[in-house]
């Protein structure tokens, strides 16, 4: 099975897509930057969406507590 990559070039900035698989991955992926050709990529981390037992929306922080998100409040940021 694939799995998609993000990695952004330490030349140029570019953020691009790297699909491969986990083994690949495993094996220590040098993914060539499509804009300026350069093999300095390091992998991006987005954010991880965490939903509570009551379900999404139920306070704008996470594990459904008031803060950051969407309509956030003063809270955890």
């Amino acid at each position: 099975m694939n799995m998609t990559y993000e990695y952004r070039c330490k030349e140029c900035g570019e953020v691009f897509d790297v699909t491969a698989s986990f083994a690949e991955k495993e094996a220590g992926l040098h993914p060539e930057c499509p804009s300026c050709g350069s093999k300095k990529a390091a992998q991006v981390f987005g954010a991880i969406g965490i939903l509570s037992a009551t379900g999404a929306g139920s306070g704008g922080g996470p594990f459904g507590m008031p803060g950051c998100g969407p309509g956030g409040r003063a809270g955890c940021c």
